[in-house]
Order: structure tokens, then sequence, then C-alpha cells
């Protein structure tokens, strides 16, 4: 047990929480919400994590813009569901990252409400950024009312 303790300090680097900023990302299409989701930022970086409306039902998308380092992998995990095991996808190494997969809506919803709530740990390369939960009431409020109106059957 101690090896994989002292294996796990060693090949992440924790940077402290208030290094990464949480929030709501809204986009909109002839009013109505067609991507809802959360940014995280920081001086290194910006990345989204959003769930998108489109023609063929509804996709996770997974963004990640690096301002120095290539990305090698990322990844952002709840207490019970790893967002890249979510998207069955695998990281090409870019300074640019882009990951749009539909997604099972339970496992989805589950996802965000578990990062909304209990918060999670963001992992770039070699660091991990620990998102505290519940995260800010003003994201968690634009964030739910953004799938609120997505979702509403007037709209399809």
């Amino acid at each position: 047990m101690h090896f994989f303790s002292f294996l796990y300090i060693f090949f992440f680097s924790v940077v402290a929480a208030n290094d990464l900023i949480v929030r709501s990302v809204i986009t909109l299409d002839n009013n109505v919400p067609s991507e809802c989701g959360l940014s995280f930022d920081n001086p290194a970086m910006i990345s989204k994590v959003m769930i998108k409306k489109n023609k063929e039902g509804t996709s996770t998308v997974f963004t990640i813009k690096s301002n120095n380092e290539a990305i090698k992998n990322a990844n952002i995990k709840t207490n019970s569901i790893d967002l890249m095991k979510l998207l069955n996808k695998e990281i090409k190494q870019s300074k640019d990252v882009l990951i749009e997969s539909i997604t099972d809506e339970n496992k989805t919803s589950a996802f965000f409400q578990e990062l909304l709530i209990g918060g999670g740990n963001f992992f770039l390369n070699d660091k991990k950024f620990e998102i505290i939960g519940p995260i800010d009431s003003k994201v968690r409020l634009e964030y739910l009312f953004c799938t609120g109106e997505m979702f509403l059957p007037n709209y399809n």
C-alpha cells in the first residue's frame, strides 16, 4: 500500500485548488442553449467539458488548450466516474485537444452531478488539480438552468 502511495505522489504534483478557476459555459443557438458545461482555467491552460445537443443526439465534449506544453494526457475524475472512460477515446499529443463522443446520458448526468456537488480531480500531464465541491452556486445554477432549457420538449 505504501509503495502505491509513493508512486502516486511521485507521478503527480498537486496544484492548489485556487489555481484552477471554474466557470459555466453556455452556448446559444437562436436563443436556445446548444451547449452547457464547465470551464477550468489557469495560467497554463483552459479546458471545457460540455454536453452538446446535435442532430445525432447529445454528445459530451472535452477540450483543452495549452499555452505552453503539449498535452500528453488529461482527465477529470469524480467520485465514481472517469471522464476519459466515459468518452471512450484517447488523447493524441497536441497543444489543442478536442474530444467529442456520444455518451451514456445517465452516466453523463451522474458525472456532472458529482462534479458540481462533490468536486473531483483534474489531471493534466503530471499535474493534479483538485476541484473542490460544491462548485460555486452561481456556476451550478447557470449549468442547471442551461441544461433545463436545452432539454425542454418544445425546443426539439
